[in-house]
């Protein structure tokens, strides 16, 4: 069921590939300006950057208990209250991508194999693998070794709401973590398909487009923090609080239900 058939060939990893599929920077997701006010006040203008909601947080850097929160639209741009004039000239932006959910919704249904039936491929990493699932955005994902350039297929419909993929590094440098190339894929239920470490220039969808289980997204690289090229898939949500990894269930391309614990 794990493709260990043709692993020989490919010379894929065995053991589990560094895989830190971290949230972009918050540049990624949103651009922060400040207006100057007549009255002296400060006033953030923040543009959501992606084709889904994200939810921001500005600060000033003088004064981090001085905070506005908001969740904004795709697209959106939004004037979020007013900061004292005194102190530091800058504010600071915290993003999140999704709409804050009390509750991250359960995910009962069976998500589709994100590989082309037939490639070469191994389960490296699982649920609360060692090596790098270990905090709340990562602990449930699956991280899949597999050649350089093999299609990487949508598990589920929605619509992009991100995509990334013109860093070109890939190693352990702990800068790496935050150059990341990714395609994020938005479900009806508010959860998020990551689909992390995609090659350079391959991917096939833009943002705002909508597609099917099987859609072809990008290709499989190792940019980012990875020591190997390899698919790293998980489903988040926001909570309100932070980036989280959620349980799913993940169909093998034979049709039975893949063990998430290697």
């Amino acid at each position: 069921m794990r493709g260990r058939g043709l692993l020989a060939l490919l010379g894929l990893l065995a053991a589990p590939v560094l895989s830190a599929a971290i949230t972009a920077p918050s540049t990624a997701m949103a651009e922060l300006s400040v207006e100057r006010r007549a009255d002296g006040t400060r006033q953030a203008l923040v543009r959501n950057r992606l084709a889904g909601p994200i939810h921001v947080r500005v600060h000033d850097a003088a004064r981090p208990s001085e905070f506005i929160e908001a969740t904004i639209g795709p697209g959106e741009t939004r004037a979020l209250g007013r900061f004292d004039g005194g102190g530091a000239p800058d504010l600071r932006l915290g993003a999140q991508p999704g709409a804050p959910q009390l509750l991250p919704p359960g995910q009962r249904g069976v998500y589709a194999f994100p590989l082309p039936a037939g490639s070469a491929w191994r389960l490296t990493q699982g649920f609360g693998g060692r090596a790098s699932h270990r905090d709340a955005a990562n602990f449930h994902a699956l991280d899949f070794a597999a050649a350089q350039g093999t299609p990487v297929l949508a598990a589920r419909a929605g619509t992009v709401m991100q995509v990334v993929d013109t860093f070109t590094e890939g190693g352990t440098d702990e800068a790496l973590k935050e150059r990341m190339n990714l395609v994020r894929v938005l479900h009806a239920d508010g959860s998020m398909g990551l689909y992390a470490h995609i090659a350079t220039d391959s991917a096939r969808v833009q943002p705002g487009d909508g597609v099917q289980p099987g859609a072809v997204l990008a290709a499989v690289g190792s940019v980012g923090w990875s020591s190997a090229p390899h698919l790293h898939f998980s489903v988040q949500a926001n909570d309100g609080r932070e980036l989280l990894s959620l349980p799913f269930r993940m169909s093998g391309p034979d049709g039975r239900e893949l063990d998430a614990t290697p």
